[in-house]
């Protein structure tokens, strides 16, 4: 598979993840567009991320991603929780950073939303 532009990524999800298992394998960035691109294909702009329920919102993006089934999202859940995965998230972080609004992510982590404006 040929590595895409970071312009251009993969529109088929399962190509996205592979996309990103390769990135990860050589220790690449993932950069902004290709977190956004993922979090929006597993329906993550419908999700609450606030740090109390990050890692219920991630459990469900493995879960939409087809990578956890239906019936073990609670205890993923559980585990992310215990492994603390909340608001020292890198994701959580640079969505309530508004690095994510350029990608069609706002502040709230929701499609296209708005960052808060100052003044």
């Amino acid at each position: 598979m040929p590595e895409p532009t970071p312009a251009k990524l993969p529109e088929d999800l399962s190509d996205l993840i592979e996309h990103l298992l390769l990135l990860q394998e050589k220790r690449g960035n993932c950069a902004m567009n290709a977190r956004a691109a993922l979090w929006l294909r597993v329906g993550g702009d419908h999700m609450d991320i606030s740090p109390a329920n990050f890692h219920a919102a991630l459990a469900e993006a493995l879960t939409n991603a087809g990578l956890v089934s239906k019936d073990k999202t609670e205890n993923v859940t559980a585990l992310l929780y215990c492994l603390g995965v909340t608001n020292s998230n890198n994701l959580f972080q640079k969505v309530h950073q508004g690095k994510l609004i350029p990608h069609g992510i706002g502040k709230n982590g929701r499609r296209n939303a708005k960052g808060s404006r100052k003044g």
